[in-house]
């Protein structure tokens, strides 16, 4: 019955077949190096076919990096048929779906060629291979997956069906009642999914433009920012407009407070009938939009200097 449960397997991945790694209860879930299915059945009946699992990309597709299945890991099983409708939809695609016993195992297999020289900004093809698969869990579950799955050529393994979970039987469940059975076949065909590339590039483009702030923001000089700081000790009867660029950009962009909380405390300082909140909700928001930074003092100086006359008598109060 595992024997027949993993040929059913192999058929949903593109030969070559070997070499590529299982697990079991027995390795305790560490990956093993198999050159054959005899080889992995030996150590399934080593671990009497308990937590038996093989890797969905074998050494070929993780060598030439070719990331050419879909594999989600679907708690919640009340959104297994929107997640059905969502493959359907949106790439054509009538999966693989296991009953692993605590959840589902969703497999499609795509039609992809290798990703080996490609480049994204600073992302080579194993890590835009592993942006792909993590993105297309989340986009064709409407993000119901488990979000703490990171799904990459390297870890991705599913479970055979005939073997059994032993998380069941740790819970008093019998053989039977913790067997991972099919739920619903593949249909055999490998869909292209090109068509949901420019949104899977926008996404990439997204943690780039993230990372980059982030790696921005480590570069900077918090003490250039110490007088935003001391200002917001202090009350302002003027220039308190020209200044809601430089403080909302420094609560937003360099402390990272969410649009709450930065503009409460703006709210609070500037204590003004005439700064709704919501009008100070709006500036955060476009502060967290637009990721700049706020302006040097001795820009300030050189630009505005009657504004930097009220910045340095109020620093100077306060010192």
């Amino acid at each position: 019955m595992v024997s027949e449960g993993l040929d059913f397997i192999l058929n949903h991945f593109e030969p070559p077949l070997w070499p590529r790694t299982i697990s079991t209860r027995a390795t305790q879930n560490r990956q093993v190096k198999v050159h054959s299915k005899e080889e992995a059945m030996k150590h399934y009946e080593k671990s009497d076919f308990i937590d038996c699992r093989i890797s969905v990309f074998g050494q070929n597709e993780q060598e030439k990096i070719i990331p050419n299945c879909i594999f989600i890991d679907l708690d919640n099983r009340d959104a297994l048929n929107e997640t059905l409708i969502l493959f359907h939809k949106t790439i054509s695609g009538k999966p693989l779906v296991l009953d692993t016993g605590r959840g589902l195992a969703i497999l499609q297999p795509i039609a992809m060629k290798s990703w080996l020289g490609l480049t994204h900004g600073n992302k080579d093809g194993y890590e835009l291979s592993k942006l792909l698969l993590q993105w297309t869990e989340r986009y064709l579950t409407n993000h119901k997956c488990d979000l703490a799955n990171h799904p990459s050529l390297k870890n991705t393994l599913i479970r055979v069906p005939g073997t059994f979970n032993s998380k069941l039987i740790e819970i008093g469940k019998s053989l039977p009642e913790s067997e991972v059975k099919i739920v619903y076949g593949w249909d055999g065909n490998r869909p292209q999914i090109e068509h949901i590339r420019p949104k899977f590039i926008k996404h990439v483009k997204k943690i780039l433009e993230k990372e980059k702030q982030i790696s921005t923001v480590s570069k900077i000089n918090p003490k250039k920012f110490q007088w935003i700081e001391k200002l917001l000790k202090c009350k302002l009867e003027d220039g308190r407009e020209r200044l809601l660029f430089d403080v909302s950009r420094y609560l937003i962009n360099i402390k990272k407070m969410s649009v709450g909380e930065a503009s409460d405390k703006i709210y609070s300082w500037l204590d003004s009938r005439y700064y709704s909140k919501s009008l100070i909700i709006t500036k955060c928001k476009y502060a967290l939009k637009d990721k700049k930074f706020p302006r040097k003092l001795q820009t300030i100086k050189e630009t505005d200097p009657e504004l930097y006359g009220i910045i340095s008598k109020k620093l100077a109060i306060s010192e």
